[in-house]
């Protein structure tokens, strides 16, 4: 068979791959910006509304300090406002506990009757008003704050007005919402180191944090977008305490679900 021989200008065959590197190189720098415009322009994630993580404690239970110590680990993570409420019904046990409130027994009780449970115990974790865990299991909390987080929600403004030191909190419309809310006022202290000196703890100092302390309604809600003054919160003792307002659902002449929160914190 014949041999086929071809003649190539050195030259034009430079030529020739230079332009194919060219297309190679364009077509991957246009892939590049390309996927880099794609990932710019996924919309942005909004914020996710905080969660309120209250937890039903009392220094007259020897089971509460561990999920007391949790307490810690909740005020660390993001987008959860952790509240202690002590209750007085373990006082019977030798010990009065230094915190308690009476109001705080009967909320723990609205939450029971409304989620068609009859008993209350220490200690307990309420999140968002609606799901509930021993408040020493981690792992039951963090199921209880994951169906949280998938609940319808509402998100809370709060603005300072700096000249009057009042605090202006804006509430959005939530469509589909039927029903009523009241607007609470819940202030809190930081910290509290207790020496407990009768009853199952006896000999211990406990640490508590976010201890609730005092509460207010400011107003009602009934779906529509609205804004509410709440009175400037500073005093002696501010830079110890601190203050949140949720959005709570009026359930059988009690409370019922936390629809948002937010956390108001002295300096902001």
């Amino acid at each position: 068979m014949p041999s086929l021989t071809l003649m190539i200008d050195p030259a034009s065959y430079l030529r020739f791959v230079l332009r194919r590197a060219g297309h190679v190189m364009f077509l991957a720098m246009s892939l590049a910006l390309t996927g880099m415009v794609s990932a710019h322009a996924q919309p942005q994630t909004a914020p996710a509304t905080p969660v309120v993580l209250e937890l039903f404690t009392s220094q007259g239970c020897n089971s509460c300090p561990p999920a007391d110590e949790l307490m810690q680990d909740w005020l660390r993570q993001p987008n959860i406002i952790p509240i202690s409420l002590h209750v007085d019904y373990w006082d019977y046990l030798g010990w009065k506990d230094t915190l308690s409130r009476k109001g705080h027994g009967i909320r723990q009780q609205d939450y029971a009757r409304n989620s068609g449970k009859r008993e209350v115990y220490t200690p307990q974790v309420v999140v968002n008003g609606k799901f509930v865990a021993v408040g020493s299991d981690r792992e039951a909390v963090e199921k209880a704050l994951a169906k949280a987080r998938r609940m319808p929600s509402v998100a809370i403004q709060a603005e300072k007005n700096k000249t009057t030191g009042n605090w202006q909190i804006k509430v959005p419309t939530l469509a589909g919402f039927e029903g009523e809310a009241k607007l609470v006022l819940c202030r809190y202290d930081a910290q509290h180191e207790v020496a407990i000196e009768r009853g199952e703890n006896s000999g211990k100092t406990l640490n508590y944090l976010n201890v609730a302390r005092s509460w207010g309604d400011l107003g009602r809600w009934k779906g529509q977008s609205a804004s509410y003054d709440v009175p400037d919160l500073t005093g002696t003792d501010w830079g110890r305490q601190g203050a949140m307002v949720m959005l709570q659902v009026i359930a059988n002449d009690g409370v019922g679900q936390i629809l948002g929160a937010v956390d108001i914190k002295g300096g902001k």
